[in-house]
């Protein structure tokens, strides 16, 4: 009996140390020195959670188990990273995965990133746009690049490791990709990034130097907890206002937070100069908007309300013939069932409607612009200080009187007293895909029942965000249920 418990003892010392090499493994050369944000995938944690859940759900993991089309010789480790680099634009991501074995790799890579125009480079030339057309690692070819056809993701390899990089804005990468395949770069076992990274325990996470957050996957759910930075935002230390959403509302959101002075003249600096669209000037449909005009108006509180199918009659132009054989407009009045969207927003509402009527945003009808908006008929209305856009033409803004900061008497809901967070929303996904609300995300939100996420301050320029997103198994846990 001694002996059995000696051997049962010694197996899980060996097993705890064999997983603590990995974990200390992982981290090996594998980050770039001037990471910004770093993505961390717990995947021995993540295996350890399911193998337990594997325990209590046998069939669902076994059943539909075929057998799948043979995978490269991917050496998973411990941890999986993603990181953005500080010279880089937040969307750039970058990660790497160990190799065995290259044989079938790039037939994988197209099938699962469909990566293509696969390249063959030497030492001399490993900028990624030259070279020639290979199939794989060949002798004297150094690494092997591929893209994808938007040319977002490119991956490069060679015998030992897989580099790969994502780029919404389609930056060049292959500097970074090359600093992967060499290790050279690559962040210290003592830099604050690394040590913050290793203290980080949830399934996935992600960490800077100022903040860091986790997501983890339970039986059920899904929690997230994180910090996030509030530079530029101005958050009152008590909530002053709020609105009472329907009981049948699908998705409620507000915001209770303004933009600091020094922000927003930053933002007025930057429209002046003619900077680029994306900073200073909002364009929809051929419609320019001053970005500094429009969050002047904007007084520190916005909610956003979907509810169940309305009735709208819409115009549709056809053109027939007459008996002189003239072509003549027809107009034919259909019914169509649009979501019940309302927007409420306070603001300075005398200066942004007329603001807003100057540009055609709002037409003369108090209806939004359908070039702006085209997918339903939205109607403008105003209570000072809220202005609110609806589906629903003449949408009551029902309301209460409380004092607000511009020192006259305002109609906002107060609710949820001395509750802290300055942001939330909720919404009820087993409904929309019941109400058909949008039918193509359907697919995409299959597994998920309710989704809920609040914001509250958390000092030093931080905030906390704390969410839960349900799905339908109680019993399940959330990671499989998502992947199946």
């Amino acid at each position: 009996m001694k002996i059995s418990a000696t051997i049962i003892l010694l197996l899980l010392i060996s097993v705890y140390g064999y997983l603590k090499f990995r974990e200390s493994h992982s981290y090996n050369q594998i980050i770039a020195k001037n990471a910004h944000v770093v993505f961390k995938l717990n995947v021995d944690g993540l295996l350890s959670t399911m193998a337990t859940d594997f325990i209590g759900n046998p069939g669902y993991y076994l059943k539909n188990n075929e057998k799948g089309v043979r995978r490269p010789g991917f050496s998973i480790p411990a941890n999986i990273f993603f990181y953005s680099l500080n010279t880089g634009a937040p969307s750039s991501l970058y990660s790497s995965l160990a190799l065995g074995d290259t044989t079938g790799l790039n037939a994988y890579l197209k099938r699962v990133l469909k990566i293509k125009d696969f390249r063959a480079t030497t030492k001399g030339d490993r900028t990624g746009v030259s070279g020639r057309q290979e199939s794989a690692i060949e002798e004297g070819a150094e690494q092997i690049v591929g893209t994808s056809a938007d040319r977002k993701i490119t991956v490069a390899y060679d015998r030992k490791i897989l580099a790969i990089a994502y780029s919404f804005k389609r930056e060049s990468v292959m500097e970074e990709l090359n600093d992967i395949l060499d290790q050279k770069n690559r962040m210290e076992d003592a830099a604050p990034l690394m040590l913050a990274l290793k203290k980080a325990k949830g399934h996935l996470s992600w960490t800077t130097t100022a903040y860091t957050g986790e997501v983890n996957f339970k039986d059920g759910g899904v929690e997230i907890d994180g910090l996030f930075p509030t530079e530029g935002l101005e958050i009152p230390t008590q909530p002053h206002s709020s609105i009472k959403f329907a009981d049948n509302s699908l998705i409620s959101i507000w915001i209770n937070a303004g933009f600091s002075p020094s922000w927003l003249a930053n933002l007025s600096g930057i429209a002046a100069a003619g900077t680029t669209k994306t900073t200073g000037e909002l364009s929809l449909n051929g419609i320019s908007l001053q970005s500094a005009t429009l969050l002047k108006s904007y007084l520190g509180f916005a909610a956003v309300e979907i509810g169940p199918g309305i009735t709208q009659i819409d115009s549709l132009i056809t053109y027939e013939y007459n008996d002189d054989f003239e072509k003549v407009p027809t107009v034919q009045l259909k019914k169509v069932i649009v979501p019940h969207l309302k927007v409420s927003i306070l603001a300075k509402t005398g200066e942004l409607t007329t603001y807003l009527r100057e540009r055609q945003v709002i037409l003369v009808d108090d209806q939004l612009n359908k070039e702006v908006f085209p997918l339903y008929q939205v109607f403008s209305s105003q209570q000072d200080p809220i202005w609110q856009l609806s589906t629903l033409k003449n949408d009551p803004i029902s309301l209460t009187t409380v004092e607000n900061e511009i020192g006259s008497s305002s109609k906002i809901a107060l609710a949820n007293e001395g509750n802290q967070n300055f942001f939330f929303a909720s919404a009820d996904l087993k409904e929309i895909k019941v109400q058909q609300l949008f039918p193509l995300l359907n697919s995409w939100i299959a597994p998920f029942t309710h989704f809920e996420i609040t914001a509250a301050q958390a000092g030093n320029g931080t905030a906390r965000l704390r969410g839960n997103l349900e799905l339908q198994r109680p019993d399940l846990n959330a990671f499989i249920q998502m992947i199946r």
